[in-house]
């Protein structure tokens, strides 16, 4: 994909609340599930988080209790993402 098509679709994602916690601003996090231990999904594959959902402890890079409350994983959170980006 283009690089500025990818460009415009981060911007659009980073315009969304935070996908656990409806926080903003939020960060732009690249799933991991299906990535190996050092590798990072294409810059089309993000979610928006808000940095304590993303970097804090309860967050997706700490311990995960955010995404067990809200019962979803991060592919299910892409899906919710990539339908209100293009909806």
């Amino acid at each position: 994909m283009k690089a500025k098509a990818v460009s415009k679709h981060m911007q659009r994602v980073a315009a969304l609340p935070c996908c656990l916690c409806g926080a903003m601003p939020v960060e732009l996090h690249h799933i991991r599930e299906g990535q190996g231990a050092s590798q990072r999904a294409g810059d089309m594959l993000v979610i928006p988080l808000c940095p304590a959902c993303h970097r804090g402890p309860k967050g997706v890079h700490g311990d995960k209790t955010m995404l067990r409350i809200r019962k979803a994983s991060e592919m299910d959170l892409l899906n919710e993402t990539l339908t209100k980006v293009f909806a």
